[in-house]
């Protein structure tokens, strides 16, 4: 769409997302961005099926594609992290994204207050990494010492409560095998590009 159309022309521009992972202003229903198993009140848990039933949009990858000259994923919890990015976009010659995960706890289910440490949980299980990609090198800038298993993160979150059932121990596995492949594809590519 616009923004794909405005990266490709290289136009000089810094796209924030605030990834709040649904369309939470309107209800809380499910996006691209909704991840796997999460309910919503468009994929609400049930007898039929476990929430969503498709993974999230890879975002951050879909706009490095765009052989733009800087893409960041990142979190509030490292501000440093969140900062030094945020300076590197602005200071990037042509278009640049931030994709910024942003906790909702109206729609994730969580106290209002706990947010910072959701979101530092989410880097510490490797499900939102944060690294970027500056021209066409990938760098992670932060891997996590005593990577967490991911359902430590979904536990403090009442959007994946109906995962801990024993009828979902197969979705959860799925999406762990799913955040490993991730990270390691992640730094594979960090690699290549050393």
């Amino acid at each position: 769409q616009w923004i794909s159309g405005a990266l490709e022309r290289g136009h000089k521009f810094v796209y924030i997302c605030l990834n709040n992972e649904a369309y939470m202003n309107t209800g809380i229903q499910r996006s691209g961005a909704t991840p796997l198993g999460a309910s919503t009140t468009t994929s609400p848990d049930g007898e039929v099926l476990p929430g969503k039933m498709q993974w999230r949009k890879p975002f951050t990858r879909i706009m490095a594609a765009h052989d733009i000259p800087y893409v960041a994923q990142t979190s509030p919890h490292n501000y440093r992290d969140l900062m030094t990015k945020v300076k590197k976009a602005f200071a990037a010659d042509g278009p640049a994204v931030l994709n910024i995960l942003a906790p909702c706890p109206r729609g994730w289910r969580h106290e209002a207050d706990q947010g910072l440490n959701i979101a530092e949980l989410a880097a510490d299980t490797c499900y939102w990494p944060l690294y970027e990609v500056e021209n066409g090198k990938t760098r992670v800038t932060y891997k996590p010492r005593n990577k967490q298993p991911v359902a430590e993160w979904m536990k403090t979150q009442g959007r994946f409560r109906h995962l801990f059932r024993p009828a979902n121990q197969g979705l959860l596995q799925e999406i762990q095998d799913k955040i490993d492949q991730e990270w390691e594809r992640l730094l594979r590519e960090e690699e290549y590009s050393l």
